[in-house]
């Protein structure tokens, strides 16, 4: 019996830390947004892109704090922007994008479906509502597709760029 009696204690020590551990956070889906990403992109000649290609390195300085998942995002090591992201509820979040260069913050919403993350968009201009969404597709946690499309009746949608990104493990 002796011998058992601290195997017991250590069982009944490991659940109580366990029990003072942290309840994970709806934040915490957002922790494969970090790291530092190879991306290749293929642009399409649309009414809202210009046809083209291009290579380049995307790093996410990620952290959580609170109530917010802050990351500064930079692209071939220029700081480009400070991408701010709240829950909301379900699969959504609320993201605002904040410029380096100044100027006003965007806002929006991506919505988390297992792999997959849309961020949709609209736009108004001369009575016309466009609708604008970019749409991740990650595999693993260091592989994603991407897509940029819109459309006039959120049927019919319209590539206006695709690319590819994995993870650079250092």
């Amino acid at each position: 019996m002796k011998t058992l009696l601290p195997v017991l204690t250590l069982a009944v020590s490991s659940l109580a830390i366990a029990a003072d551990a942290p309840a994970p956070s709806p934040l915490d889906r957002l922790a494969v947004f970090a790291g530092t990403w190879k991306s290749e992109s293929e642009t399409f000649a649309t009414p809202y892109s210009e046809a083209g290609s291009s290579s380049y390195t995307l790093v996410n300085q990620c952290w959580k704090t609170g109530a917010f998942f802050v990351c500064n995002q930079s692209v071939d090591g220029a700081s480009r922007s400070m991408l701010v992201f709240t829950y909301k509820d379900g699969d959504t979040y609320n993201e605002a994008a904040i410029p380096a260069a100044g100027g006003h913050a965007n806002n929006g919403t991506v919505v988390i479906d297992a792999g997959v993350w849309t961020f949709p968009g609209t736009s108004h201009k001369y009575g016309q509502v466009t609708y604008f969404r970019t749409v991740n597709i990650y595999s693993g946690n260091d592989n994603l597709d991407y897509r940029e499309e819109y459309s006039e009746d959120q049927q019919t949608w319209t590539l206006m760029a695709k690319g590819h990104e994995t993870r650079i493990r250092q």
